[in-house]
């Protein structure tokens, strides 16, 4: 799923409003280093991927 995401320009199509989104971790290399991963569960579309799974990264997005 990575890599298909990896294909798209995240700048080609604005992300559309989300109303409920969840957010969970997951590791870009198998025990080496985690992401964040944002989800629109009603359109089930991934939103954004973040780099990190730092509380402060995931504040910063949400505003």
């Amino acid at each position: 799923m990575l890599r298909v995401l990896r294909r798209v320009d995240p700048a080609a199509v604005p992300p559309p409003p989300a109303r409920v989104i969840g957010i969970d971790d997951f590791a870009w290399r198998r025990g080496h280093s985690y992401g964040s991963i944002v989800v629109d569960l009603e359109c089930r579309e991934v939103i954004d991927l973040r780099p990190d799974r730092q509380r402060d990264t995931v504040i910063a997005w949400l505003r």
